[in-house]
């Protein structure tokens, strides 16, 4: 009985516990720094969707690839949210700083147009370059393509560690917001009605 009871206080009592060892590492979570831009009212709103990301990047942890196709995990470097969202967000919060575009990330009901996002590499180029290749589609709510355009960024890292890759990496979607607010503006500035 008294083993028992014993056995009953450590089952109940022991899965509570949380061992911690000297080799444990502390998580880091990462994203992208973007500005936190005032809610612009442009007409229409540019509803930036998802950005489609390669497979090997769709995962919570940090992942640096490089020229020779290999993957470097990083297990205790995490973002803070799902990459393909942080990737839309930082987009749209530069677009709306930039030049006063108005942007969402959810599709809103009336007009507006649509930006697409594929990121077709995001990787570490020798020696210590951060490199981003975004391929962006401009369509109506139609669905209609207005433009498209494929452009490449690359950023000097003063080490090729998570933290470095991260602020260059922002330096690129920066670039590239306003790579693409130069092309999009002209698209959300009204045009003057006909004349009969």
């Amino acid at each position: 009985m008294t083993r028992l009871c014993i056995l009953l206080t450590a089952l109940l009592t022991l899965p509570g516990c949380i061992v911690f060892d000297k080799k444990s590492e502390a998580v880091a979570f990462y994203q992208f720094s973007s500005p936190q831009a005032a809610a612009a009212k442009s007409d229409p709103v540019v509803f930036v969707t998802r950005a489609s990301i390669p497979p090997a990047l769709r995962r919570p942890n940090l992942v640096m690839l490089d020229d020779a196709g290999w993957v470097r995990i990083e297990d205790s470097h995490r973002w803070v949210a799902p990459l393909d969202r942080l990737i839309s967000e930082a987009i749209a919060n530069h677009l709306a700083s930039i030049n006063g575009i108005s942007t969402t990330l959810l599709a809103p009901p009336a007009d507006h147009l649509v930006l697409l996002v594929t990121v077709e590499r995001m990787a570490v180029q020798a020696p210590k370059d951060a490199t981003l290749r975004i391929h962006f589609r401009l369509e109506n709510s139609a669905g209609e393509v207005i433009r498209e355009k494929t452009s490449a960024w690359s950023t000097v890292m003063d080490s090729p560690n998570s933290a470095e890759f991260v602020r260059a990496q922002s330096k690129n979607l920066a670039n590239a917001a306003h790579d693409i607010s130069t092309w999009i503006r002209p698209s959300v500035t009204p045009t003057p009605p006909k004349q009969p």
